[in-house]
């Protein structure tokens, strides 16, 4: 199968990146849905937050949004290292380590297997042949003559 974007042919790498960061992402959904429970958005799964200052619930409500922005990331990473974008590991691995700033002790699992489909993804999602950047860029790269200096 070859992706017309590209025309570079689908590799199991990549299919095993995007399935393992689709899994952490699904694994990490209760996480937002009890802190936006928590904070008394919703009942999703009757928690009760009790007498705890309002400020601390208003936390909870913002790290569980930030926490659902963080889960989509980490979806938009799968679909992209499927279809073979290179800034895909980049996505990824944001997407891992921005799940532990918004939920720290519970996000260990997900954000180990999001980091894992990194890994596996390699340094880039395509594999492109070897260039010269400077060739691009219309920089000089020979050397100067003694009448040139």
């Amino acid at each position: 199968m070859t992706f017309t974007l590209n025309n570079v042919p689908l590799t199991g790498n990549r299919i095993a990146a995007s399935a393992l960061a689709a899994l952490g992402a699904a694994s990490a959904i209760p996480i937002p849905l009890a802190q936006l429970d928590f904070a008394g958005l919703f009942n999703a799964f009757n928690i009760d937050s009790g007498d705890s200052p309002p400020a601390l619930r208003v936390i909870a409500g913002v790290g569980g949004i930030l926490t659902l922005s963080v889960i989509a990331l980490a979806f938009a990473g799968a679909v992209l290292a499927v279809t073979g974008v290179p800034s895909a590991r980049n996505i990824l691995i944001t997407a891992a380590l921005a799940g532990f700033v918004t939920a720290m002790p519970l996000w260990l699992p997900a954000g180990v297997v999001i980091g894992a489909a990194a890994l596996i993804l390699g340094h880039a999602a395509v594999e492109t042949p070897a260039r010269n950047p400077l060739y691009t860029a219309g920089a000089n790269t020979r050397t100067a003559t003694e009448g040139e200096a």
